[in-house]
């Protein structure tokens, strides 16, 4: 009965520590810096966005802040680095808005898989980017067409 009830106790602390686990992700963020905030509501005044923050570049050395919010009936998100200055904005977008260049693509390469995902991205160059999500072996992959509608390349999400 003793080994039963620690048995019974060990398992109950292992399953609520792996439930505790799973739900660790990104938090809102309460410390956005004010160049932050300024510059954001100077680009999206009236906006009021929850803000994240998240280390991205190749070694994951940069910090930056993304302020996720509603933009024009679309869910949306702009990218801001430390000094207030915008890496990126990405919106959602309707596969009917995606140039025909890349949605044959798409046919011709994943005629079963189905696009969970659209973005249309816009980097701080003015650059514009279509980003399709579609999964492939349980993993979401994305795939960035340039504003024509070419492949341009795959990256992981």
């Amino acid at each position: 009965m003793k080994y039963l009830f620690k048995s019974i106790l060990f398992l109950v602390c292992f399953y609520s520590s792996v439930c505790h686990a799973q739900f660790i992700g990104l938090k809102p963020e309460r410390n956005v810096p004010a160049l932050v905030e300024e510059a954001f509501q100077n680009k999206f005044p009236g906006h009021d966005p929850v803000w994240y923050s998240k280390y991205q570049g190749r070694y994951n050395q940069k910090l930056v802040y993304e302020g996720r919010f509603m933009f024009d009936n679309r869910y949306s998100a702009a990218v801001y680095d430390t000094d207030g200055i915008m890496v990126a904005f990405a919106a959602t977008v309707e596969l009917s808005e995606i140039p025909n260049a890349a949605m044959q693509y798409m046919e011709k390469n994943f005629p079963q898989r189905r696009i969970m995902d659209a973005l249309l991205v816009t980097d701080r160059n003015n650059g514009v980017t279509y980003e399709l999500g579609v999964f492939i072996d349980g993993e979401l992959i994305i795939k960035i067409f340039n504003d024509k509608g070419d492949f341009v390349r795959s990256t992981r999400a």
